[in-house]
């Protein structure tokens, strides 16, 4: 493709989505590494392990880091801040098993706002956001923007200090800001400020104001204990709704089964119900094949008792012929008669013999001869041999063999049986066909057991 083409090109479409990002990034971490950079990486191993595995629990991911950066995605801002919150506690308490040089804070910054989806990363003012207002988060602490403070409000027992507009650099509009201060044993507190020159009087208005802080403790408490009923409630509320859930879905997963099932039956009930449909119409096919068979059979065997009573009434005659010449012989009153007999029987004696017809026949079978759209011919030979032909062919479609047997009387009558098959279902098939040979032609007609009716035409070869 040339470089005109890519230019015409249009880019594919950007994905966007609301997500909460999480910024994390180490206090001091270049001091550390300039002082012991084995230690420092010891240390942020052992952290970053924490990190990962509280940030798997609450359904977040990793998907950028750049140093001691660290930038998460959440789907839920409740989560992000519950899982910021977890993970300062325990490093404060992994920090309390290192000296104090390797002590590592963190400060975290989190934002819920649109971001832009690119192979995997997340980038856009939703992330920027995060990243920039965890520069004024102390170290240990968290700080939130104010999309994720009216996302969290009355769901986490947690309280928060409003840090104002903060304009940071290259986010056009200010960001209303809030720190976390207080939790109830989850959360973190950021780092308390070092004790200086005016401690003594800071402590004196402190004892000052003992009376009056344990006067409003009672009424913390009584806040706290509400705040902890409320969540309890909440937690049984979420509890039954998840049961609730969890059995709808059982349900809807039988009901689906079931369905399952009598599909199934269904299925079942009409391919038996189409395989008995087949069965029978091949019963019925059968049935018309073995009448058919019968009726041809019983035709046959009429043509084959005509056939012979004709051979025994010539073999009768000739028989007569020949006792009529033996009696003349012997006296002149016998030869004289002799005349008049054979006269007498010569009538039957001259009709034409079947076998002066023997011979090939070339012609052609048709069926549905009266249909010419339908009508389908084939080549046949006959041979004939002492008034009988016999011709044979291969059904087209189902490459069986087929035949015809003709019997053919002294007189020129003749008659046929036909065996051949069913190009419907490929069941036997039987027929009978009826005729005259004449001038060295034989024309017959008929049917097959069938119905369908079935005609044939031959020439006696030179």
């Amino acid at each position: 493709m040339s470089h005109d083409s890519r230019d015409d090109a249009s880019p594919p479409p950007l994905e966007r989505r609301l997500a909460t990002i999480l910024a994390a990034d180490v206090e001091g971490y270049s001091r550390m590494m300039g002082a012991d950079e084995e230690g420092t990486v010891q240390t942020m191993r052992g952290h970053r392990t924490v990190f990962d595995a509280l940030l798997k629990q609450h359904h977040g991911r990793v998907f950028n880091t750049a140093g001691d950066m660290i930038l998460a995605e959440f789907p839920s801002a409740v989560e992000a801040v519950r899982c910021a919150t977890e993970i300062q506690a325990a490093l404060r308490t992994r920090n309390e098993h290192l000296p104090p040089p390797q002590r590592m804070l963190f400060r975290m910054g989190i934002n819920l706002g649109d971001v832009v989806v690119q192979d995997g990363d997340l980038l856009g003012d939703g992330v920027n956001v995060a990243a920039r207002i965890q520069t004024v988060a102390e170290p240990g602490g968290i700080c939130i923007s104010s999309s994720v403070h009216d996302q969290i409000q009355n769901k986490l027992s947690l309280q928060f200090r409003s840090l104002g507009d903060r304009s940071f650099k290259n986010i056009g509009q200010p960001v209303r800001t809030f720190s976390v201060v207080s939790g109830d044993g989850t959360g973190a507190l950021p780092s308390a400020p070092r004790i200086g020159a005016r401690a003594v009087g800071i402590g004196v208005a402190v004892v000052l104001c003992v009376a009056g802080i344990s006067a409003a403790g009672y009424w913390l408490y009584g806040q706290n204990e509400e705040k902890r009923a409320e969540q309890a409630a909440l937690a049984a509320q979420l509890e039954a709704q998840k049961r609730a859930t969890e059995e709808a879905k059982h349900a809807l997963e039988a009901q689906s089964r079931q369905a399952a099932e009598l599909a199934r039956k269904a299925g079942e009930e009409h391919d038996a119900a189409e395989a008995a449909r087949r069965e029978a119409s091949l019963k019925s096919q059968l049935q018309a094949a073995d009448e058919g068979r019968r009726r041809a059979d019983a035709e046959r065997r009429r043509l084959d008792d005509e056939l012979q009573k004709s051979r025994v009434e010539r073999s009768t005659v000739a028989g007569r012929t020949e006792s009529v010449h033996d009696k003349a012989a012997p006296g002149a009153a016998a030869a004289d008669a002799a005349p008049a007999v054979v006269a007498a029987a010569q009538p039957r004696a001259s009709r034409p013999r079947p076998e002066r017809f023997d011979g090939s026949y070339d012609g052609v079978m048709c069926n549905q001869p009266n249909n010419a759209k339908r009508r389908a011919c084939w080549p046949v030979v006959l041979t004939v041999r002492n008034g009988v032909g016999v011709g044979s062919w291969t059904q087209r479609t189902l490459q069986k063999p087929a035949q015809i047997r003709v019997s053919i009387e002294g007189a020129g009558a003749a008659s046929a049986s036909l065996d051949g098959w069913s190009s419907i279902d490929g069941s036997p098939l039987a027929g009978a066909m009826r005729g005259t040979l004449a001038d060295d032609h034989i024309d017959l007609s008929g049917r097959w057991s069938s119905g369908m009716g079935v005609d044939g035409h031959w020439a006696r070869k030179p």
